[in-house]
Order: structure tokens, then sequence, then C-alpha cells
């Protein structure tokens, strides 16, 4: 890879300036009305809230990567002037403790303390608890992580959209994750037989199997699932599902296994031999090669959850995935992984619109502004072009690769010769249709 060095200033207008264009049209009509309630813009820092798990077993994976990424955004930001001349004031808080504790926290975030704008959540139930809440408490929100689908879709097909008016998420969903594991099996393994599958027992993990198990049997009709597992989250002792798995007689396995949950069952699955005879589909795997080290196995499938891998796009040809990883690298040790980009993408979005809408209405924007801004978006990220749609969910190029041991890396990578990337197009669907109505409509 080149040494081709990017600096503060050019990263700024590669995240700042790019989104003007897409974003200003849903603007372009502000009234007069809206510029005669010109704000001046506050001396007062901007509070911004980011929630990610940071204890527990999903903190090491996922919600550290991720608050670590935040911290690094805004320091970079702040020493760039802030947001408006604004500096942020980043609150970092625990995501730890379930759905029920999350509401009450957003509720007293919005109500009580004021914040400008909530980042936050990696479990997906805790996003469908807290997300919908938005509009209701005049809040905005922008869910940085948490994948099910469900969040922005409604059952029947067309649907109006947005479903919420200040709720947003900033990284695709699920959809992509799993759709792009089938294609990628598809293309790799064409012959696969009998594929079986764990994954946790709520709402993603079941969210995940119905949407690959949609896609692998439209592309794949005759495949055969063999078993299906559902251990509950944070379980500890996966020996019982390792031997049924490998029982099962499955030549793929499809797993939506994350943080801890993930590690462990990797790490037990080793020590039973399970990978001679089977192979992992991971649809947000990507991980996991760095947090199990160097005994990772190779030849397994691993999905990025969008583009988002240390070392794509090349650094050659997309300067700003070089200056991520340097300097995610340089600050905490570790090449950041899709939580850290995920955590980019959001602080990044909720930038690049506050500035936009300032743009077009002058002053500091309402919060209804800002969200006017982010429901019609693009932007330029470490890991390629982000797009904020109409129905507020993000829509983004999806990775997958199969893991190979390669010299100069202490872990597996991903295969440079096997690396898949599916345009946005053809792992999302479109806004108002659902998933699943997309997926059942495909011609086989």
């Amino acid at each position: 890879m080149t040494e081709q060095k990017i600096g503060r200033r050019d990263f700024m207008k590669t995240t700042g300036v790019a989104g003007l264009a897409a974003g200003g049209m849903i603007l372009g009509g502000a009234t007069h009305a809206s510029a005669a309630k010109k704000k001046a813009i506050p001396k007062t820092p901007i509070k911004v809230a980011a929630i990610s798990f940071l204890s527990g077993p999903a903190a090491g994976p996922f919600g550290i990567p991720g608050n670590n990424s935040y911290k690094m955004m805004a320091d970079v930001y702040n020493k760039q002037g802030g947001i408006l001349g604004r500096k942020i004031d980043l609150i970092s808080l625990d995501e730890a403790g379930g759905a029920k504790g999350q509401v009450e926290l957003a509720r007293k975030l919005i109500l009580e303390d004021k914040v400008d704008v909530i980042l936050g959540y990696i479990s997906s139930g805790d996003c469908k608890a807290v997300i919908p809440m938005s509009d209701e408490l005049g809040g905005l929100m922008l869910a940085y992580d948490c994948g099910t689908h469900v969040l922005m879709e409604e059952k029947k097909s067309p649907y109006k959209v947005p479903k919420f008016e200040l709720g947003f998420r900033t990284a695709a969903h699920l959809g992509q994750d799993n759709i792009a594991l089938a294609l990628a099996i598809k293309k790799y393994m064409p012959d696969v037989k009998k594929i079986a599958a764990i994954n946790q027992d709520y709402a993603w993990g079941r969210d995940s199997w119905h949407i690959f198990e949609l896609a692998i049997k439209k592309l794949l009709p005759n495949v055969e699932i063999v078993k299906t597992l559902w251990p509950k989250i944070f379980t500890k002792d996966y020996t019982a599902h390792v031997s049924a798995l490998m029982g099962s007689g499955a030549q793929i396995v499809h797993s939506s296994l994350w943080g801890g949950d993930a590690v462990t069952f990797i790490k037990q699955a080793m020590g039973a031999g399970f990978f001679k005879q089977a192979k992992l589909a991971m649809s947000r795997g990507e991980p996991y090669p760095q947090e199990v080290g160097a005994d990772f196995p190779e030849g397994q499938f691993l999905c990025c959850a969008g583009a988002h891998y240390f070392l794509y796009p090349a650094w050659d040809k997309w300067p700003l995935n070089k200056w991520f990883v340097e300097e995610f690298n340089k600050r905490y040790k570790k090449y950041p992984t899709y939580p850290s980009y995920h955590a980019f993408q959001a602080i990044a979005s909720y930038k690049t619109a506050v500035e936009k809408a300032s743009s077009l209405v002058g002053g500091w924007p309402s919060i209804e502004d800002i969200a006017k801004a982010l429901g019609n978006m693009s932007i330029e990220t470490p890991s390629g072009y982000l797009v904020i749609n109409k129905d507020h969910n993000a829509r983004e190029d999806c990775l997958v690769g199969i893991s190979k041991k390669v010299k100069g890396y202490p872990f597996p990578i991903l295969d440079p010769d096997k690396l898949e990337v599916f345009p946005s197009f053809q792992v999302n669907a479109p806004a108002g249709i659902s998933t699943e109505a997309w997926i059942k409509g495909w011609k086989s």
C-alpha cells in the first residue's frame, strides 16, 4: 500500500463537504418563515450522548471499539473547531442493563439533561425499545449499530416512510449482512447441500436467520436446513450446541452470534474439532479473527456489516480509510473493526447534517431542520459512500470475505483474492418495501 498521507484539513473536507450536494435538495425549498427563525449559534458545547456496551461480554469486541471511535472523532472535530464553532461534549454511557434501563436513560438525557443528540445502541432489543421514543420525547436519536431490519420497516408493503421523524439509523441493517452472505455462499459453495444455524434467541438472532433463510432458499432452492439452534444471549457453555451441529451433517453453519458469545462459541468449536467438518458463515464476523487471534480457523465466511474493514477500501484508492485505520491504531493499538466504523458514521452524519442545515436556514438549526438534512444525505466515510434515505435508514455496500492466514499479520485476514463487495442496491431493499417482501419478489 502507498504511504500517501491525509491531513486533518483534508480529512474534514472529505467528511463534511461531500454530503452537501446530495443532502441539500431536501432543504432547498426552505421557506422565508424558516429563515426568519434564524437562531444565533450558542457558545455552549454540544451535548452528544454516546451509548455503547462499556461493560459485560459485549464491551470488548463491540462497545469499547465503538466508543473509542466516538472519542477519537470528537477530539479530531474539536481540534478543527467543533461543529459551527461549538465544541463537542461527548458523554459516554454504558448500554448494559437491558431495554428498560435504556428507556429510562433516554428519557432523562432528553428531558432533563437536554442533550442535543443520542448516538447509540448495539442491541437490537434496546433499539426497538428506545428509537420509537424519539418523536414522543422530541429528541434526535441516531441508532449507530443495532441491526434488526424491523426497526424502520412495517410488515405490509409498500408502507409510508419515515416511520419516525426524529429517529434514524446511520448504518445498514441485517438485511444486507445476510443477503450478502447468501450471495457469497452461492458463488463459492454453489453445491452446498446442508446448512445449519446457531443464533441468539432474541430479535437480532431470530431476524438474522429469518432473512438469511429467505435469501439462501431463493438463491439455492435445493439446500436443506438440517438444524437450527437458539441459545440464550450470553451463554457460557456451547458444548451441547457444538455437538448437535457436528452431528447434523451441515457443511455450513450460519451464525449471527456477536460479542463475547461469538468468541466463546468459536473457541469451544475449535476445541471440539468443529472446523474440520463444517464452515461458519457469520453475518457480522469481521471482528473475530482479531479477537480470537492466530488460531482463528481459515476458510470461514465473514461478513463485515457493510464494507467495513481495515484493509478495504484499499488505502491507495481511498485515503480516508488509511487515515482512519492509522489514527485509530495509533491511539488504541488495535485495528478498527466494524463498530468503530459505525460510530464514525453516526457522529460524522450528525456533524454534516448540522452544517448542511445551517447553510440553508442560517444560524444554529432546529432539531427539525437537522432531521430534514439527515433524511436525504450522502457522505464519504472510511468505508466508501454512505447514503441515508427518506426512510431514515442508511444504505451502503457490503463486503464478505473468507478468512486466510497471510504473512505479516498476527491473525487471519480476509483473503485478498476473495473479497466480494456487493453494491448497496443488490443487498438493501428500497425505501417503503419490507426486506421480506423484496426477497420474495426476486426472480430465481
